[in-house]
């Protein structure tokens, strides 16, 4: 039986759900995997819940296979977000410091995030993320944690990221029609940074690409802290889609030769390369050649990539990336994809692969469970925070309050 406290992360993907079951250790802190479910996901389109029910069943038989697999019962769950309605500002929050000794306190610290908080939202959006950038005190900018310093002027710099309620809404609806409560929900990059950026890259400037079935999500970090995240509505589900519709295949079969077959660079195809596949109308195979698949993949990536290029551009942080980009996601395996991305963004690229855990760590190591992994991460900070009473446990509070808010409609 586990030791340690357990935690789960459901990633609510376009093309799959998976869930994650983990174990945190009191001591360190350490993420052991236990299980791993996964079941197609066919009730979202673009990270946008359209079919309730088929997106319930999913969670459900996810959920199941993970608690098999791990020989434990998950009651709660860290759910990750994405979507086009996804949307992020920077934002600043100021207070004095009026305590006789000017020494800065946690209630302080969060007085003055709950000020960055106050921003002008439309009546149909929600604050997911209020993230702290840096602190600065008395005009000494820079500082981590302010806590136990004097001063008499403190401001904080936050990274605010907002989603359309009923989407959220729709989103957590199915959590709990699914028998779970949901402990925190955490943008799906940011999630995905936890398990693929080393803090060095995150300290000197990247540009995280998360390639998810029906968008791709963008995160960039500099000297150590998120300061930019975006959605391009493009993923891997469209060039399957391509895959199909030119060679008359099913979806099934698309995606299959896109994984066995597939690559985004026609001098990576080979010459009179061929393959068999199941054709749509008729009992047997047909033939295509290597090249036609490439031609008809290599226009897609170029447009995903295109559109992650211009977001970057967008972002006003473009020339300040020496870490390069790491690009993750299901859609980072397809042979090429670093190529082609380093060629259209001007960037140097690798592809992210989770790490920074234990036990079944194995089973969770293709780009495609990054997302996965973040959150078990995240449900583990999450966890060790509360137990330690830090800054960020209040904050925590305050996310869950809101979703018990969501959850009863107000």
């Amino acid at each position: 039986m586990p030791k340690g406290d357990i935690v789960a992360g459901l990633d609510i993907g376009t093309t799959k759900v998976a869930t994650i079951i983990a174990e945190v250790a009191h001591e360190g802190g350490r993420v052991d995997i236990l299980g791993v479910g996964t079941a197609p996901s066919q009730g979202l389109r673009r990270g946008v819940v359209v079919d309730m029910e088929r997106t319930i069943g999913a969670i459900l038989e996810s959920r199941d296979k993970a608690q098999r697999m791990a020989g434990a019962e998950i009651r709660s769950v860290v759910v990750g977000v994405t979507g086009e309605h996804i949307a992020s500002v920077n934002s600043k929050g100021v207070i004095a410091i009026t305590h006789p000794d000017r020494q800065v306190t946690d209630e302080d610290v969060a007085r003055v995030m709950e000020n960055s908080r106050v921003i002008v939202l439309p009546p149909d959006r929600d604050i997911i993320h209020a993230i702290p950038r840096g602190f600065t005190l008395d005009g000494q900018s820079g500082i981590r944690s302010p806590v136990g310093m004097s001063g008499t002027r403190l401001e904080v710099e936050t990274h605010i990221v907002t989603g359309a309620t009923t989407f959220l809404r729709n989103v957590a609806g199915c959590v709990e029609r699914a028998g779970l409560v949901i402990e925190d929900m955490v943008l799906e990059p940011i999630a995905t940074a936890d398990a693929v950026l080393m803090n060095a890259e995150k300290d000197l400037g990247v540009a995280l690409v998360d390639i998810g079935g029906g968008t791709s999500d963008i995160a960039i970090y500099q000297n150590g802290d998120i300061c930019w995240s975006g959605v391009v509505p493009v993923g891997g589900v469209y060039v399957t889609r391509d895959i199909a519709a030119g060679l008359r295949a099913s979806l099934e079969e698309a995606e299959r030769i896109k994984l066995e077959h597939g690559t985004t660079q026609l001098i990576g195809a080979g010459t009179g390369a061929t393959f068999t596949y199941n054709h749509v109308g008729s009992d047997e195979e047909a033939t295509a050649k290597a090249e036609l698949l490439a031609q008809i993949i290599e226009p897609r990536m170029h447009e995903l990539f295109t559109l992650v290029r211009a977001e970057i551009n967008r972002s006003n942080y473009a020339g300040r990336l020496p870490a390069g980009m790491v690009v993750s996601g299901g859609g980072a395996m397809l042979a090429g994809a670093r190529d082609l991305a380093e060629a259209i963004t001007g960037l140097p690229v690798r592809i992210g692969f989770p790490g920074g855990v234990g036990g079944l760590g194995e089973s969770v190591s293709s780009p495609s469970f990054a997302t996965g992994v973040g959150l078990v991460q995240w449900g583990g900070r999450l966890h060790a925070g509360s137990e330690r009473g830090e800054t960020a446990g209040g904050f925590f509070a305050a996310v869950r309050e809101w979703i018990r808010r969501v959850l009863r409609g107000a």
